[in-house]
């Protein structure tokens, strides 16, 4: 199979579920079973060009372009199995146009930053830290919606008629928040438990953001249960940890893949 094949098959199913998503958001009549059937195959593609991407015969390939896509994939995959409980579907608008920059970049550029049999751990850990990311990602959004709706309402304007209940986005909000916490939890857990000096030269920059990130995180989720903190609070602080960990990760790959080498 070609990588170029897959990476248009899953860019096409993509737009065309994006493009849906947004007729359905302007009122038109569209099928949601349609637009998630569209993001499934779409999401089907993705997965079987990043298998192409990181598996070489050189070893494991993870460049940054395709950390990023896995990344990208992730998300897409836990709207699409939320959409199922809820009607969460309205996120894909946002996540979409990610996703497809994502897949487009690791096919055109895919870079090279290949491990040669990596260990069972290191996989693991990789992982782990991927989900992570991309959980938190997915509250990132989830809050920059949030915020939107509110301020539609406070304006007086139609919120975007997809879109669930403000009640129940702030619910999903946490939910992510706090799946994408105990991942990042088990993240920098695995992290130095596998690796020896979590605080060596090249891993410094990556830990102690990471750490300031899940400090806002947990922050965050501890004043939603004690001082009852939402809305624009919730939203501030679910941006400003996700900015933190994106360069925690990407900032620092981004350094070492362009500029150190």
């Amino acid at each position: 199979m070609n990588v170029m094949l897959v990476s248009v098959g899953a860019l096409g199913c993509y737009l065309a579920g994006m493009v849906g998503q947004g007729l359905r958001n302007s009122g038109r009549a569209l099928s949601r079973s349609g637009i998630l059937v569209l993001t499934a195959t779409g999401l089907l593609f993705h997965i079987g060009a990043l298998y192409l991407s990181i598996h070489t015969d050189r070893g494991v390939n993870l460049s940054v372009f395709t950390v990023a896509s896995l990344t990208t994939m992730m998300v897409t995959m836990t709207v699409l199995l939320s959409s199922i409980r809820r009607p969460a579907e309205g996120l894909l608008v946002l996540i979409l146009p990610v996703s497809m920059v994502a897949v487009s970049a690791a096919w055109l550029a895919p870079g090279s930053h290949t491990i040669q049999h990596p260990a069972a751990e290191i996989v693991a850990h990789t992982l782990v830290s991927i989900l992570a990311y991309g959980m938190l990602m997915v509250a990132a959004f989830q809050s920059l919606l949030l915020s939107y709706q509110e301020r539609q309402l406070r304006r007086h304007k139609k919120p975007v008629r997809t879109l669930p209940a403000l009640q129940t986005m702030e619910k999903l909000l946490f939910e992510f928040l706090f799946i994408g916490v105990v991942l990042l939890t088990l993240s920098l857990a695995s992290g130095f438990l596998f690796f020896e000096n979590m605080f060596a030269k090249g891993l410094i920059h990556k830990t102690v953001l990471s750490m300031v990130a899940w400090c806002l995180f947990a922050g965050l989720l501890i004043g939603r249960q004690v001082f009852g903190w939402r809305g624009k609070t919730a939203m501030h602080w679910t941006v400003s940890g996700f900015v933190i960990l994106i360069l925690a990760y990407f900032g620092w790959r981004l350094v070492l893949q362009f500029v150190v080498s």
